[in-house]
């Protein structure tokens, strides 16, 4: 597997890249394609697909619920996290959602954790926030050994809508720590 970010991600995050990231999200890796023939889905896309990431966040910090792909465009909700300050890096530069053996995709995660060190230590943030468990327990550690600050002490439930609710409660707890405020 490639090292390196696929310049369509790339693009997509550097357009809604803040100025100066206050609360930086860690994903664990931009979803795949699938096979190049279906509209490719990613939170920094503009159309709204199975974004569970993106439905949980805009939920959490600006109360947006029940948001269908037909009635939502995300343009100026992701233009609002950016003036917040809010910025989306993964842990895994290429995408690893359709890895089924779970080992081996613990060890890619392991894999890219100096490498996730360094882009998190480049963006100065003022808090951070771990979206999934697979990523908290590879990030956790190394994140507070290098004294980067992380805004909660367990792992948030990455929002899938069964355990959505619990994400946005624990998102809008540990954002709160740097002054974001839920706001409709």
């Amino acid at each position: 597997m490639s090292g390196a970010e696929d310049a369509w991600y790339e693009r997509l995050r550097k357009q809604y890249k803040p100025e100066k990231v206050r609360l930086l999200l860690v994903g664990e890796s931009a979803p795949s394609d699938h096979d190049g023939t279906r509209r490719r889905n990613f939170f920094y896309a503009d159309h709204l697909g199975y974004d569970n990431l993106y439905r949980g966040v805009v939920e959490a910090l600006y109360g947006l619920r029940g948001l269908t792909a037909k009635s939502h465009d995300k343009r100026p909700w992701l233009r609002r996290l950016q003036v917040d300050g809010v910025f989306l890096i993964d842990l895994v530069p290429y995408p690893v959602n359709n890895m089924k053996n779970s080992a081996a995709r613990k060890v890619v995660l392991d894999e890219n954790v100096a490498g996730c060190i360094r882009r998190a230590s480049g963006l100065d943030p003022e808090g951070i926030i771990l979206c999934s468990g697979g990523v908290f327990g590879a990030l956790a550690g190394p994140l507070t050994d290098h004294r980067l600050p992380i805004l909660h002490s367990e792992p948030l439930p990455f929002p899938l809508g069964n355990v959505r609710e619990h994400f946005v409660s624990r998102f809008k707890e540990a954002s709160s720590h740097v002054g974001l405020q839920v706001e409709p």
